[in-house]
């Protein structure tokens, strides 16, 4: 009889201990994560968390609240200058690193991935050790949906970072971007540029793929046309100035510079910068272009065609565009009554190529002051017997371009925006998921200060130290 009281009051301790210490927990937890934005990294500017601003940046960890317990997050804090605001650049030809002071200041960008988030504990739970911190509440504008992760400072002795790999990987010397997600490997042409034009991409099986290569290369051709549109001057993505200027890495993204230009004498005509953000999911591409004369006062016409052509593992594919999201074309390679007769308006926004080897999405945002002055007109080409040199896999397959017609454009500075997005295991209808990233940018909170997800940082003026 005894030996059975004792088990019962040891069950019954056993059992007033797992909810006491469930209750601490409970009570840990002020309000529950319920963000569902995958997809989205999160940039903030630095200026939202005062109350660390002026720390080293050796010293900042970023936590988030998982299960009933803290745990350390994947994220970087990308410097800037606060003079012009240009990044900092650490590795690469040419590195601006020198103008680093290691603290961290109000014009730096926090880097981190929403779906990352935790739960909202009150500050009595937070890690110990810290002597200054903030809580970042990142928002959906859309579903009102939330999560939560803290930025602390340790004067001394700062915890371990997460020991999770990188969610991008970029390696130089191949010019070569990897993630869980896909593989890419951009053009080095054959005097060493380094390019951001890509001429192979495998998405994971993780992400719905078959880790074969679907892309034949991305194909950016312009075409100057002088004496009344009778003599074509044409150029070709290998005979397009295209180099990666410098790169910084991180846990979350690599940010990298590159300079493109045609050369026109001793002349660098439409010069354009680009800061590219790589990320598990997402290229995020702003385009600063630099103008220098209207076109039309030396030329007849200027256009430059983007594409991308595909490798013969995508015939079978099935393709969408935002203007009629429920139409799907078939790529075998031959031209059908659907593509002939494709309409060329409106503009669209993204298009969505998916297959068996994954899928693929693609997005052009420009400002309406560029739309003033730029004509955009697109078409599609499967037709493996058309050749489109210079290319690894002979003919167009799935090729959907746009033809930018820049003849009338003044003078000055454009900004515009490419995005590639690997949609992992896709289903009809993820796209909007995905382009919520740039039409509805996270909101994001500090204290009662709220900024917005920085999904669009362009240079405003072009670096002296590029020219």
């Amino acid at each position: 009889m005894k030996s059975i009281r004792t088990k019962f009051l040891f069950v019954l301790v056993l059992c007033l201990g797992m909810i006491f210490v469930s209750s601490v927990v409970f009570a840990a937890v002020l309000e529950k994560k319920t963000i569902k934005r995958l997809v989205d990294p999160v940039v903030m500017d630095g200026g939202l968390a005062s109350d660390v601003i002026g720390r080293p940046i050796a010293n900042l960890r970023i936590y988030a609240f998982h299960d009933g317990k803290f745990e350390p997050i994947r994220y970087q804090i990308d410097e800037m200058t606060g003079v012009d605001g240009d990044w900092i650049y650490t590795e690469g030809p040419k590195p601006n690193k020198e103008l680093a002071n290691g603290k961290f200041d109000s014009w730096d960008k926090v880097v981190f991935m929403a779906s990352d988030t935790g739960d909202k504990v009150g500050k009595e739970q937070w890690v110990s050790g810290y002597t200054n911190g903030v809580e970042i509440e990142v928002i959906d504008p859309v579903t009102g949906e939330k999560g939560w992760c803290y930025l602390l400072y340790f004067q001394s002795s700062p915890p371990a970072r997460s020991s999770l790999p990188n969610y991008h990987r970029y390696d130089y010397a191949t010019n070569s971007h990897e993630s869980e997600r896909y593989h890419k490997v951009d053009i080095i042409t054959k005097d060493g540029l380094h390019t951001t034009f890509y001429k192979s991409w495998c998405i994971t099986e993780l992400a719905g793929g078959n880790e074969k290569n679907f892309i034949d290369r991305l194909k950016i051709r312009p075409e100057l046309r002088l004496m009344f549109g009778k003599v074509p001057i044409r150029f070709t993505e290998e005979i397009l100035k295209s180099d990666t200027m410098a790169f910084t890495t991180g846990p979350v993204r690599v940010n990298k510079r590159v300079e493109q230009y045609i050369k026109v004498g001793n002349m660098k005509f439409l010069r354009a910068l680009s800061d590219i953000g790589g990320y598990r999911d997402i290229f995020a591409v702003p385009v600063t272009l630099q103008i220098p004369m209207r076109v039309d006062t030396v030329a007849s016409s200027f256009v430059i065609r983007f594409a991308t052509d595909f490798s013969p593992e995508v015939i079978g594919s099935k393709t969408s565009l935002s203007s009629d999201p429920d139409h799907w074309y078939q790529i075998n390679g031959k031209m059908d009554d659907d593509e002939i007769n494709f309409n060329a308006a409106p503009f669209d926004k993204w298009r969505v190529l998916t297959g068996e080897w994954g899928t693929f999405m693609t997005r052009a945002l420009f400002p309406p002051e560029v739309l003033q002055y730029v004509t955009i007109t697109r078409g599609i080409i499967d037709d493996d017997s058309i050749p489109n040199p210079p290319e690894t896999y002979p003919g167009c397959l799935g090729m959907a371009y746009q033809d930018w017609h820049l003849e009338k454009a003044p003078r000055g500075l454009y900004h515009f925006y490419l995005d590639f997005y690997v949609p992992s295991n896709y289903k009809p209808g993820d796209e909007f998921r995905y382009a919520d990233y740039q039409d509805n940018p996270l909101k994001i909170r500090v204290k009662g200060k709220e900024g917005v997800n920085l999904t669009m940082p362009v240079i405003n003026n072009l670096s002296k130290k590029y020219k």
